[in-house]
């Protein structure tokens, strides 16, 4: 009798340590990569709340440009001291976006989103509040570090809640910062006319910060919290052992390991070609005298940004983390430009809606790079790192664009960086890795080795 209560309590002891080890295996290995979410309902809400982020981080500071004619001769700022304010939040991306995702890692993706559009809107409403040009600059500081809190922090939080479709995802926030880019710089002028004044650029800024409020207390609200989402259930002890049992018989799929320096060029390239186009295209055509062309050219480059994106975003699933769209964009890109200047000036909305498009078809697959690339630790500073290095590039490109028009004197040699982006595109596209190291393939699917 006493010898079978001591094998059954030895027995209890024995499940007891293996559902401990069990359990402790779970929480360790399971929870911190399953945060995805499952439920239809709610994975429409969180890609339309992602899609209104995107749109407002970049609202906020496209509304400037319309009106900084108002700006300037109201604050009396210099040409340069105008070019710094439209310039501050690339080089503030540039500069802080790595130390962001190291942010990221310590305190997570939903908190920096939160802090972030904390700062955006509190710097986009205290610039109106406070008008003039000190408080201006140091007020878009602190918005332009709200967006480089949130830019960062979204992408890896689109790979814990969307494993699936980080492609898709990804696709839609793009699509939010580039219809942000075009609503604000077309509709501020017009509403600003019409309902708050003919010079009202400071109503103008309150305008564009109320839908932060909106957007902040919608993020509170129905943001999935850390650690917390549907799928992330208990499962039996049982289960568990099974699963981990299953999964070491099952190797996991090997991802290589990428350069963060291939990446941030490589992405860096397509937007330097974007802000290359958008800052040369009004000088370039008043040297070469076709100064009436500016307007369309300009208003096509960025326009066809939107029907790019969004045809992308249908087949981002299937074109993410593939080779050939980067190398496709990258000899598009280096015909438009070409054609750009040696061929006559009347055909540069051509060119334009080329150079627009692809700029665009790059930035929507990008962002889905270091997401699919990186390791759930590593996505966080990869995706920094990334980022820190695309708006280098894309601040640094049409300086020296503008160094080698005043050296050379030669209006065309501005478009050089632009040229060379191009061809940047095709070399780092071939030689991204195989579509096979994203972990995209199916298991038992055979992939040709050519395959792109």
């Amino acid at each position: 009798m006493i010898g079978r209560m001591k094998e059954r309590h030895a027995t209890e002891y024995t499940l007891s340590c293996r559902e401990a080890l069990a359990l402790e295996m779970m929480v360790k290995n399971v929870m911190p990569e399953d945060e995805r979410i499952t439920v239809t309902w709610r994975k429409v809400i969180v890609c339309a709340l992602v899609t209104l982020v995107g749109f407002n981080l970049r609202s906020v500071i496209l509304g400037v440009p319309p009106v900084l004619p108002l700006i300037q001769h109201d604050l009396q700022l210099s040409y340069a001291a105008t070019g710094l304010l439209t310039a501050l939040p690339i080089l503030v991306l540039a500069c802080a976006a790595w130390p962001a995702g190291l942010l990221v890692e310590r305190i997570g993706g939903r908190t920096c989103v939160t802090i972030g559009l904390a700062l955006l809107g509190a710097g986009a409403f205290l610039r109106a509040l406070w008008p003039s040009a000190i408080s201006l600059f140091l007020f878009t500081l602190l918005l332009s570090l709200g967006i480089v809190m949130s830019q960062t922090a979204v992408p890896i939080l689109v790979r814990r809640w969307f494993p699936g479709q980080i492609g898709l995802v990804t696709a839609l926030f793009s699509d939010g910062l580039i219809i942000g880019e075009a609503v604000a710089a077309g509709a501020t002028v017009p509403i600003m006319v019409q309902f708050l004044g003919r010079d009202a650029w400071k109503a103008s800024f309150i305008f564009w910060s109320v839908p932060l409020v909106v957007l902040l207390a919608l993020w509170f609200w129905l943001a999935p919290p850390a650690h917390a989402t549907e799928s992330a259930q208990l499962p039996s002890p049982e289960a568990t052992t099974s699963s981990s049992t299953s999964q070491s018989s099952t190797p996991p799929i090997k991802r290589k390991r990428v350069n963060a320096l291939h990446l941030g060029i490589m992405l860096g390239a397509g937007s330097l070609i974007y802000f290359g186009m958008n800052g040369w295209i009004a000088s370039y055509n008043q040297a070469i005298h076709q100064g009436e062309l500016t307007p369309l050219a300009l208003a096509i480059l960025n326009t066809a940004q939107l029907p790019a994106s969004l045809g992308v975003t249908l087949f981002a699933q299937r074109m993410a983390g593939r080779r050939w769209p980067f190398i496709a964009a990258g000899v598009i890109c280096a015909i438009a430009i070409a054609g750009w200047v040696s061929t006559p000036a009347v055909l540069e909305p051509i060119w334009a809606t080329l150079l627009g498009g692809s700029s665009a078809l790059v930035f929507t697959l990008g962002i889905a790079l270091p997401p699919l690339l990186a390791s759930h630790e590593e996505v966080a500073r990869l995706t920094g790192i990334t980022i820190s290095l695309t708006y280098a590039v894309a601040f640094v490109g049409p300086f020296v664009g503008g160094v080698l028009w005043d050296l050379l004197h030669l209006p065309a040699v501005a478009f050089l960086p632009v040229a060379l982006a191009s061809v940047t595109l095709i070399l780092l596209g071939a030689l991204l890795p195989s579509y096979a190291a994203f972990g995209l393939v199916k298991r038992g699917q055979t992939l040709r080795s050519d395959q792109k």
